[in-house]
């Protein structure tokens, strides 16, 4: 169960910092200033972070267990819930 709700959240991460970088791509190209540039490196970083502690990534490169599961699921939780706050600030 804790498998499904780490995999969902992190997926979900993915998608959410997919569409900030675009939005943070699209205010850059009208605004061209270090802060647009910042928020850019921001959700590029946090996006390599989500693909990196994805499961999928971890399937993908061999066996992987990890006795603190329960946290990182937590963890992937809190900050999908984060990204939406976010990303509905950033939409409005």
């Amino acid at each position: 169960m804790l498998y499904e709700i780490y995999l969902l959240t992190t997926l979900g991460n993915i998608f959410l910092l997919l569409f900030l970088f675009y939005i943070f791509v699209q205010d850059y190209r009208k605004v061209a200033s270090t802060f647009t540039l910042g928020l850019v490196l921001f959700a590029g970083i946090l996006l390599f972070n989500a693909i990196f502690s994805c499961p999928i990534f971890f399937a993908a490169v061999g066996p992987h267990t990890c006795a603190y599961e329960p946290y990182h699921a937590l963890a992937s939780t809190f900050e999908f819930f984060a990204l939406i706050i976010l990303t509905y600030i950033v939409t409005r």
